[in-house]
């Protein structure tokens, strides 16, 4: 009788582990997720890892928001409407920068759990991919780099508006659109999250072979349209 196959990264018997490829290195992967994806997607498949990647990636967009300037965490105070900003003690930019920072890093590290909790909805228990919960996390964790490298760039554009809430999305190409859906919708359309989707299709793609890197990276830029979509109908 021979064996059934298995799915990448499942486990086929007590020496799979032992049979595990090597990752490449994590310097190596920092820059292979921009330059060489598939590649580096295929050689995470059998043995996928996350928390590392994840971590740095929290790291690099915290970073980038504690070392703003004070001042730039003054508006803050404008989106808090008037009655209960009486209610409130005001807290001196300073504190702001460092509670931002903080939920920055939060947020970031926990990110590819949450997202890779819809990835694997969509695409295994929908589409019927072969994958773990834990593939789809390694990917997500290294597409965050796409996301850090969006901070990175940021950062000086941020200092110089003092708005540590500016972002780079289609809409920042179209200034001249007037407020309204259409301009909502495309500021909602943030230049590296698309990069992300690509990069993330990408990488499930590469999980199982049935699956085309173009059909999955559409599917995942579809769903980020349709919460700009949502965001600008509603918020």
């Amino acid at each position: 009788m021979t064996e059934a196959p298995t799915a990448p990264g499942t486990h086929a018997g007590p020496s799979a582990a032992a049979e595990r490829p090597p990752r490449p290195a994590f310097v190596r992967r920092l820059w292979m997720v921009f330059v060489q994806p598939g590649e580096l997607f295929r050689a995470l498949a059998q043995n996928p890892a996350w928390f590392p990647v994840a971590a740095f990636v929290a790291l690099v967009a915290g970073a980038s928001i504690f070392l703003l300037p004070a001042e730039a965490f003054e508006s803050m105070w404008d989106n808090v409407p008037a009655e209960q900003r009486e209610q409130m003690p005001e807290f001196p930019p300073g504190f702001m920068r460092a509670m931002t920072t903080a939920g920055t890093l939060v947020v970031t590290l926990i990110f590819p759990v949450a997202i890779s909790l819809g990835t694997y909805v969509i695409f295994v228990f929908i589409r019927g991919d072969r994958a773990t919960f834990r593939q789809h996390l390694c990917v997500n964790a290294h597409t965050g780099l796409i996301m850090a490298l969006g901070a990175l760039f940021l950062f000086p554009l941020r200092m110089r508006s003092l708005d540590f809430q500016q972002s780079l999305s289609i809409g920042s190409f179209f200034p001249f659109l007037p407020e309204g859906f259409a301009a909502d919708l495309l500021a909602g359309l943030d230049l590296f999250g698309l990069w992300s989707c690509i990069v993330a299709g990408i990488g499930l793609a590469a999980i199982d072979e049935r699956r085309s890197a173009k059909s999955t990276a559409t599917i995942l830029v579809g769903v980020l349209v349709l919460f700009a979509v949502i965001r600008a109908l509603f918020f």
